[in-house]
């Protein structure tokens, strides 16, 4: 039997007298310093910019998906300007410009004639996905469509109505690339009334002018501009023959005299050779081989005779005699009720054109997208973005986590 421990001594679980109590051996450790002021007012700065920088998707996300009308395109963006200009079709004008404001960033339809000719077929590198951007006729190049959806559905194929979203061109990322591609790279061809072209000749003495062509966009021409202008022959049918049942000009001067005609003129019109890889077998020529004859009939006899002679073979193409004049914008001149030509030749006379005689007269312009175009993203609906709202919402409760720790942090110091 052990003896008690005195009554000085302490027990085992007893807590140690202060003169003998050990030393805090965290007591000289310095507690972590908290993040820096500017790295979470710049993370919340940054997560703010970045709302900020969307914030035209969360607005169109949150928006009506019932499309506003906008009518017809070319009453509606074709500006006021076009419809003053010679030559110009009537407009009216299908919405006021407080609606089309409002209609900016929103979903809308509107209906218009797609510009196929200088239509453009994109590509994203790295996948076989490719969309289509064309402008609309009769807008001044103020109005382009993206369509989106390949393969395009045949109800979209058969109308001229696009709906989407609306944005200013001035809003994209990539305006300026565009800009530079379609004014460098993208040319349309514009045809122009000649009535409409001779006033604008005589108005632009020798300066730029603006022709407004049959679509209703303006067209800004200078001196040096060149032109295609058809000249019709009076009187002259021009008669092409398939060489499978024609192998010489004899006949088909032949089948003109037999039916009361006089060739004027004769001559071939054949296609260009085709590849190695793809020509035809010898001996059976392209199938677009032509004889060619330029032919006049009396007029009590024409009609008749031109039906007989499109009753030989189906393949027979007959159309009014043309021909082509090719000339300088700075080279025509105002004649009244016809156009003249200056000739090379110093001195000579000016040939002239009747305006009756004139079918067309066409130039190629490159396509210039105005500063105040606008751009309609096919088939992108508003509630498509709505992953973007939960993204901001994200971002903003990043932002004022960061903020509401800033604020602490300056109250601790």
């Amino acid at each position: 039997m052990s003896d008690p421990l005195p009554p000085s001594a302490s027990s085992p679980g007893a807590p140690p007298s202060g003169s003998l109590a050990p030393e805090d051996e965290f007591a000289g450790i310095r507690s972590r310093a908290g993040r820096h002021p500017a790295l979470a007012l710049g993370a919340a700065a940054l997560a703010l910019f970045i709302i900020f920088h969307v914030r035209g998707d969360i607005s169109y996300s949150l928006s009506s998906t019932n499309p506003i009308d906008l009518g017809d395109a070319a009453a509606t963006f074709g500006g006021a300007g076009a419809k003053n200009q010679p030559g110009a079709r009537p407009r009216i004008v299908g919405v006021s410009a407080e609606t089309l404001e409002r209609a900016t960033n929103r979903y809308v339809s509107v209906r218009g004639t797609p510009d196929r000719e200088s239509a453009l077929e994109l590509d994203t590198k790295g996948s076989w996905v490719f969309t289509q951007f064309f402008r609309i006729l009769g807008t001044g190049s103020r109005l382009f469509v993206h369509r989106r959806e390949n393969p395009l559905p045949g109800f979209r194929a058969e109308e001229d109505r696009f709906e989407g979203r609306l944005i200013r061109f001035a809003d994209l990322s990539f305006e300026t690339s565009i800009r530079g591609y379609q004014a460098t790279h993208v040319s349309a061809t514009h045809f122009f009334p000649p009535d409409g072209l001779r006033r604008a000749v005589a108005q632009s003495s020798g300066t730029t002018v603006t022709v407004v062509d049959l679509a209703g966009d303006p067209v800004s021409l200078g001196p040096s501009d060149l032109l295609a202008i058809d000249v019709a022959l009076p009187q002259q049918i021009r008669l092409a023959f398939p060489r499978d049942k024609f192998r010489d000009q004899a006949a088909a001067r032949a089948e003109v005299e037999k039916r009361g005609g006089t060739v004027v003129e004769s001559g071939e019109a054949t296609a260009p050779p085709a590849p190695p890889a793809t020509a035809p077998l010898a001996g059976a020529p392209p199938s677009d081989d032509r004889l060619v004859v330029l032919a006049r009939f009396p007029p009590e006899r024409r009609d008749s005779a031109l039906g007989e002679i499109g009753d030989i073979d189906p393949k027979i193409e007959i159309r009014d005699a043309r021909r082509t004049l090719k000339v300088r914008l700075g080279d025509l001149r105002d004649g009244g009720d016809a156009l003249l030509v200056q000739p090379a030749e110093a001195g000579a006379e000016p040939e002239r054109l009747p305006i009756a005689d004139l079918p067309a007269i066409r130039t190629l312009a490159a396509v210039q997208i105005p500063a105040e175009a606008w751009l309609l993203i096919e088939s992108d609906y508003p509630r498509d973005h709505l992953r973007t709202v939960v993204f901001a919402a994200v971002l903003l409760a990043f932002a004022a986590i960061n903020l509401l720790g800033l604020v602490r942090g300056l109250k601790r110091s």
